[in-house]
């Protein structure tokens, strides 16, 4: 949790969001949310803040990135309200902030393994064992057809090992 000025500068933070950020509480005192935001993420979390001081939202939330104070990026889920006195002006902003790397990494992790499965799927090939028969460019050629055409192999006629065990002795040619 934080209390935070309405121009962006931390009023009070609690240990949480020191240690997600790396600061001591007197470090964040002296910034801005603005100086430890990721720049990618900076202006429309200073977007929203404006639309909750003209009184166009009265709450937002939306997820970004914070800057660690080792360089590192933190993820985080920033949830923000706005504190007013009695003649509505704004006082300052309630900001609860999670740190939700460890899912933004677990979902960068899960899209890259999705992206190498459709990788790998669109280099299996079909094969019909019925007729033996591969699909090649949504038409089905014969085995012998694909490996001469498009392995340049040639099929030599003889029995594996392992057909010699299950059928018996190697037929003569």
């Amino acid at each position: 949790m934080a209390l935070v000025a309405p121009d962006g500068t931390w009023l009070r933070v609690n240990h949480s969001v020191c240690d997600m950020t790396g600061y001591s509480d007197a470090e964040l005192l002296k910034l801005r949310f603005q100086d430890i935001t990721h720049p990618e993420d900076v202006d429309l979390d200073v977007e929203n803040a404006e639309k909750m001081l003209c009184g166009e939202t009265r709450t937002y939330c939306m997820e970004k990135r914070y800057l660690h104070r080792n360089g590192s990026v933190v993820w985080a889920l920033l949830s923000v309200s706005l504190v007013r006195d009695g003649q509505a002006k704004p006082l300052f902003f309630i900001s609860q902030i999670q740190d939700i790397t460890a899912r933004k990494e677990s979902e960068e992790k899960l899209a890259r393994a999705n992206d190498e499965i459709k990788r790998l799927q669109r280099g299996l090939l079909k094969l019909c064992a019925w007729t033996k028969r591969i699909e090649v460019d949504g038409r089905w050629v014969s085995i012998e057809e694909f490996l001469s055409r498009h392995l340049q192999l040639k099929l030599t006629h003889g029995m594996s090992e392992e057909a010699v065990r299950l059928f018996g002795k190697k037929p003569q040619l």
